[in-house]
């Protein structure tokens, strides 16, 4: 018996390992989400290669087909207009999630330790960011990512913190452990957020309060939760009005980028710079809405727009990056490409979203970080192209399938008990 149970007691802490590295080195490594995508990807492998029975349900199939989708659709338009096969190597990404998911829900990993790696992986965070603001004389922290996702991927750890809190009223006598590591890894989370100046995260942070306010606020709680947003919101504010501010910094920045552009049509900073990418986009879209641009086609009708003084020279700049993951995929992959990637985030985050009133704690805590993680993205993806970089769609596929398979197991098993007590 016990040489029958080795083999899946290995499987275990092989994805156990991965899981843990994959948060725990994030930011602490140059390309550190690889090295637990790595463990998992060759886990998944090996468990497929074996063909084993599978049992899986129809949302489960769906997670899949949207993965495998995106692939499919970034493959044949890349065929049929010809563009740069370099985008195809983000796009493999999701493919390549596919065997991983598959391990993932037959196969079940150790909790604690998703949880544990995320507090050393946004407290890892921290010491990258004091290191370049203070020691190399940085602007902005950027980690090993960059400036953009370095915030935004710390936003998404500090809501993972967030739902920790929730999940650790399931643990006994560790729970003030617990909750002691989640409360230091969402002030590192601010930290890290703050020091990177990237604004793209504040847009999110809207959606994600509302995810947590159906999720876990009741008539119980709602008192106590209100008195914590009121703390929350006063500390922002005191950060805001701290002499030599970031926050402040950030928002004037975008407050006089708007005011040059609607005042003197001045393109050339950074919110202007997008208001001209996303005009140019616009009307090329219309161009050709049904199957997309050739990546050269477009760059050459950009230059044709400035030659007449239909364009600011600007968006020369940025021929093949909208920042604007939406625009961007609709411009270079048509109808196809835009349907693939709301499909992208539409399943999976009506799958989590359905379980934000889960009676258990876990399945519940797991579809709150699960779908703030994708409403993240789908916010992160007003103003950048955050699938266009590994570390953007890295994130993203492995972090959904994770968090995807650890809640369908605790939802088919029953882990935890019903109800957690309340960190409010």
């Amino acid at each position: 018996m016990q040489n029958r149970r080795l083999p899946q007691l290995t499987a275990v802490s092989i994805e156990t390992l991965g899981v843990f590295l994959f948060f725990a080195l994030t930011f602490a490594l140059p390309s550190g989400y690889s090295y637990g995508a790595t463990v998992l990807l060759l886990g998944g492998l090996v468990y497929v290669a074996k063909r084993p029975a599978m049992s899986l349900s129809a949302e489960d199939k769906a997670i899949a087909g949207v993965l495998t989708g995106y692939f499919l659709v970034s493959l044949l338009s890349i065929l049929y207009l010809q563009n740069n096969t370099k985008s195809l190597d983000q796009s493999l990404r999701c493919l390549l999630a596919v065997p991983i998911l598959l391990w993932m829900l037959h196969v079940r990993f150790h909790l604690a330790a998703l949880w544990a790696a995320t507090v050393l992986g946004i407290a890892s965070s921290v010491g990258i960011a004091v290191w370049q603001l203070y020691g190399l004389g940085y602007d902005r922290a950027e980690g090993y990512l960059n400036i953009i996702h370095f915030g935004n991927i710390a936003l998404i750890f500090g809501v993972f913190c967030l739902g920790g809190l929730f999940w650790a009223g399931t643990q006994g006598r560790k729970a003030w452990w617990w909750r002691a590591a989640f409360v230091l890894g969402i002030a590192c989370s601010l930290y890290s957020v703050i020091a990177s100046g990237s604004r793209g995260s504040w847009v999110a942070m809207p959606a994600i309060a509302l995810l947590f306010c159906v999720a876990f606020i009741d008539r119980r709680n709602a008192a106590r939760a209100a008195v914590a947003g009121a703390v929350v919101a006063i500390v922002v504010a005191g950060l805001f009005m701290m002499p030599d501010s970031r926050l402040k910094a950030r928002y004037d920045a975008a407050v006089s980028d708007i005011a040059l552009f609607l005042k003197k049509d001045e393109a050339d900073t950074s919110i202007g710079a997008r208001f001209v990418m996303w005009d140019g986009a616009i009307e090329n879209i219309a161009k050709k809405p049904w199957l997309g641009w050739n990546e050269q086609e477009y760059a050459a009708e950009l230059q044709r727009m400035v030659k007449a003084g239909v364009l600011d020279d600007v968006a020369l700049k940025f021929s093949d990056n909208l920042h604007n993951n939406y625009l961007q995929a609709w411009a270079f992959q048509g109808v196809p490409g835009l349907l693939a990637l709301l499909a992208l985030y539409a399943v999976p985050l009506a799958g989590f979203c359905r379980r934000l009133r889960h009676a258990d704690i876990t399945v519940r805590t797991l579809a709150f970080c699960g779908s703030s993680l994708v409403a993240g993205y789908v916010f992160f993806g007003l103003t950048q192209v955050i699938l266009r970089r590994n570390n953007g769609i890295m994130f993203l596929v492995l972090s959904l399938v994770i968090l995807w398979a650890a809640m369908r197991y605790a939802e088919a098993k029953g882990v935890g008990p019903r109800t957690g007590s309340d960190p409010c």
